[in-house]
Parts: C-alpha cells; sequence; structure tokens
C-alpha cells in the first residue's frame, strides 16, 4: 500500500485498498452560524489517494457516514441530488419522508427535498453518500453545501438574512483562502491559470447580462437592466487586454457551474433574476474585487484595472433592484430563498472551480 505522502510522486498503476479508518474524518459543521452534528462523515476526496484516483471529470463525490447509538443528522436540504446507501446497521430516514431504512436500501434525495437521520437506542448505521454533481456537500468545510432546519419564514428581511449569511460563508471558500495568502503573488506561472480561469467566468457573467436583457418580460425592470449592461460590457475583453490572455482555454466543470446563471436567465422570473445577478453574482463580485486588487497593479495600463473597478461598481450594483424585491408580496419570498440558496451554491461552485485550476500544475487542469 502506498504511503499518502508518496502518493504525488507515485503514478497509479496498482490496485489499491483504501481502509475506511485512513480517510480522515470530521464530526461536525458550522452552516450559518451554527454548529450541526454530522455522526462521523469521511469523505473520499479527503484522501489523497482518492484525490488521484476519482476522476473530475463528471465529478461524483463519495462519503462514508456513520451514526452511533442515539445520534442525529438533523433535517437538512442541499442543491443536488444525493443518495444514501445503507451498507449496515439501520437508520431513520427523516424530514418529507418518515421510514425505517435497513442494510441493503438506497434513499434517493432530489435537489431541495428536506431530510434527515437518526438512531434509536441500541441502533447505529454505516452508509455512502453520493453526489454526482461538484463538491461534495462537505469537502470545503468553509463552504459546506447544505443548509439546516425548514426555513418557513416568508418577507424581504428574511431574504436579506439568509443572503448575508450565505454571503459571509461564501467568503471562507477556497478561492478566497488562496486570495489570503501569498501563492499568487510571488508564483507568475500560479497567477496567470488564475487568470485564464477568471476569464472563462468573465465571459459568462457577459452572457448572464444580456441573456437578461434579451429576455426581460418586465418593462418597469428594463431601465434598471440597460444600465447594468453598459457598466459592465466590455469587462471580459479589459480582463484579457490588461493581462494580455490567450483566452481559448476550455473548461467543463467551470463552464457547467457558470452555465446554469445564463440557462436562470432563460427561464427564472424578473424577481429570481434579480436575486441571482445582484444579490448573489454582483455580491460576489464586490467581496472578489476587495480581495484579489492587491495582487493586480494598474501602473502599466492606462484605463482603470479591472479589479479595481469591480471592487468599486459592484458595491452599488449589488443594490440594484432591491426596492423593486422589496414591494413584492410575503408569498413570494419562500421560493426567493430556495433561488438564493442554489444560486450560492453555484457561485460557490464557479469559485471552487477556479481555485483548482489555479493550483493545478503542467498540463493539469484548463485545456486549450
Amino acid at each position: 500500500m502506498i504511503h499518502p505522502e508518496n502518493l504525488a510522486n507515485h503514478a497509479i498503476s496498482k490496485v489499491q485498498v483504501i481502509k475506511r479508518c485512513a480517510i480522515p474524518a470530521i464530526m461536525s459543521i458550522q452552516v450559518d452560524g451554527e454548529t450541526h452534528s454530522l455522526g462521523e462523515h469521511r469523505d473520499f476526496r479527503r484522501h489523497p489517494f482518492f484525490r488521484e484516483f476519482i476522476p473530475e471529470h463528471g465529478r461524483s463525490s463519495f462519503s462514508w457516514v456513520n451514526l452511533k447509538d442515539g445520534e442525529r443528522l438533523d433535517n437538512h436540504v442541499h442543491p443536488v441530488p444525493s443518495m444514501i446507501l445503507i451498507c449496515s446497521g439501520s437508520v431513520y430516514l427523516t424530514g418529507a419522508t418518515e421510514q425505517l431504512l435497513s442494510e441493503g436500501d438506497a434513499a434517493c434525495v432530489p435537489a431541495g427535498r428536506l431530510h434527515g437521520f437518526r438512531t434509536c437506542d441500541g441502533q447505529q448505521f454505516h452508509g455512502l453518500s453520493i453526489q454526482f454533481d461538484g463538491n461534495g456537500l462537505y469537502e470545503d468545510e468553509g463552504a459546506p453545501r447544505v443548509a439546516f432546519g425548514n426555513d418557513t419564514t416568508h418577507s424581504f428581511e428574511s431574504l436579506e438574512r439568509t443572503n448575508a449569511l450565505l454571503l459571509e460563508r461564501h467568503g471562507r471558500n477556497s478561492l478566497f483562502q488562496l486570495l489570503r495568502g501569498n501563492r499568487l503573488r510571488s508564483d507568475a506561472a500560479r497567477r496567470r491559470r488564475f487568470l485564464e480561469a477568471l476569464l472563462v467566468w468573465s465571459r459568462y457573467f457577459q452572457r448572464i447580462i444580456h441573456a437578461r436583457q434579451a429576455f426581460c418580460t418586465e418593462p418597469s425592470l428594463l431601465p434598471l437592466y440597460t444600465r447594468h449592461l453598459r457598466d459592465e460590457l466590455g469587462h471580459d475583453t479589459m480582463l484579457q487586454d490588461q493581462h494580455g490572455l490567450e483566452g481559448h482555454t476550455r473548461d467543463p466543470m467551470l463552464e457547467r457551474a457558470a452555465q446554469w446563471f445564463v440557462d436562470m436567465m432563460l427561464h427564472a422570473n424578473e424577481a429570481a433574476k434579480l436575486v441571482i445577478v445582484h444579490q448573489v453574482v454582483e455580491a460576489s463580485g464586490f467581496l472578489f474585487g476587495q480581495a484579489s486588487r492587491p495582487f493586480f497593479s494598474p501602473q502599466r495600463v492606462q484605463d482603470a484595472c479591472y479589479f479595481d473597478l469591480h471592487a468599486e461598481v459592484d458595491d452599488d450594483h449589488r443594490n440594484l433592484g432591491r426596492s423593486w424585491l422589496q414591494n413584492l408580496p410575503a408569498e413570494r419570498f419562500a421560493g426567493l430563498i430556495v433561488t438564493c440558496r442554489q444560486a450560492w451554491d453555484q457561485m460557490d461552485q464557479v469559485h471552487a472551480r477556479i481555485a483548482a485550476l489555479t493550483e493545478a500544475s503542467g498540463s493539469t487542469g484548463l485545456a486549450a
């Protein structure tokens, strides 16, 4: 068996056996300022062999889960479908469906459906949790892909509270961790990979605002959309020109996460579009601009620096449409809170992929 620290220098060419106990475990997670017990959760990608062995393309995620006698995992929702295989023991499924699960059962949980698990006295279970899209639910402990409880409040204020909590969580994701370190400042190749990956997202953002403009169904919002489009027009070209980027790179995972935002501009209602673009994307952009601007000096360019510009204008852009949302009837906000959580999850996925591509070396990562 290969020792973990020697794995990076070893071509994976032999059959390997990884013991469950060799995968690092976490026992709890903090979400929206509260700590929730997970029992025992072992994401396969916490082990260096699995990080190399499990394909990135398609990006399924696997985790061992365990609840001992009398433990519970509180009811929660997540934005991707999940399948839980009961490998040994038994456990009660809670939430939208209440049922005893036994060894050999599989619980298939659609995205957004409330569910949890609890054991009774004398019960315990080991299971395998599988997600088929993006990061594992707790792979990034700073930005877990779950929401605990069942928020039934219906108001603009509850939307704002939810958004503020998710923005704060967003600021702890892997891209912001990278920006808080010194690796971008000291490594020119890493900086280049970061900029090329960012350009992929910047081009998709142009598609987002053009699609929203073209498919607007509320005439009173069209002037707001037009103003926003004029402010943002051509920023992808600015990024490319100021940093001499090739702009020929592609990454299926990053593009899939970014395409979600474009698709929502085609199919969502105007209230949802305001939440997605301004409360999520522009709020993320403001935070990103503040964190990234120290790394990129504007001294060599005559025009405004791309990063300085976003650190400034996105502060205004994140408040666009706020007064329109405030006047919506209360019954609209339950659905908008769900949309808000989905959008932040996708924004976290965009950032996580940019960070992963930045840290890739050699030919790994973006493909021309």
